[in-house]
């Protein structure tokens, strides 16, 4: 007599290894995926900002050459009258800090007359300029109405991020060499920061000449 069995049939233990193996294999390489690309994104964050603070950095001597002209003032600064902070006379490292900061209504109202006013002007002036130096070049941010703005300010949060510009002239042909290292200089603006344990740099450079006194 022939009795049938209706028993099922369960996974082997080597069948529930490869399943799970597989299934780990998955997992993993989906966190892989994602880890990488939120690795990226903040890398490429990273250098959104580092480009516009070189940017900023740019417009900031340009602001301090065309405020220099406005009080008729030497375009590379003048120690003497001292507006916008260390004049960039001399080829080397800057720091340059924006300010932050406007003119009130009474101060617009005001006359310059006399060297004496340049602290009125100096006090509400949207940039300074120092001479470089490690420290000085930390950046650090704060909120601000609800936007984050990086600032050369000690005892802020710190944002990771240094910045500098380097001032060089560019001798031209047509000028004799007394005139030759005055009317024209290339603006290198350089931040760095650490990537991922690794040291990075922008560098974004322009020319800005003395179009003032004539043609170049």
């Amino acid at each position: 007599m022939k009795i049938s069995s209706d028993t099922k049939r369960g996974f082997s233990i080597p069948e529930v290894i490869v399943a799970i193996s597989i299934l780990t294999l998955v997992i993993l390489t989906a966190t892989n995926l994602l880890v990488s690309s939120m690795r990226a994104n903040r890398n490429n964050v990273d250098r959104i900002i580092a480009y516009n603070l070189a940017q900023e950095a740019l417009e900031g001597v340009r602001n301090i050459r065309d405020g220099n002209w406005l009080q008729n003032q030497y375009w590379r600064g003048d120690s003497k009258y001292n507006f916008f902070g260390t004049p960039f006379n001399e080829d080397g490292k800057y720091i340059i800090k924006r300010k932050h900061n406007l003119f009130t209504e009474d101060q617009c109202k005001q006359e310059i007359n006399s060297i004496n006013d340049k602290d009125i002007v100096k006090s509400a002036s949207p940039w300074d300029m120092v001479a470089y130096n490690d420290e000085a070049s930390k950046l650090y941010y704060k909120n601000t109405n609800n936007r984050v703005e990086y600032v050369h300010e000690p005892g802020l949060n710190d944002s990771g991020f240094r910045r500098w510009v380097e001032i060089t002239t560019i001798h031209y042909d047509g000028s004799d060499i007394d005139n030759q290292n005055k009317l024209k200089i290339l603006v290198t603006a350089t931040v760095e920061w650490m990537e991922n344990s690794h040291p990075k740099s922008m560098e974004i450079s322009t020319i800005l000449t003395d179009w003032k006194s004539g043609t170049i």
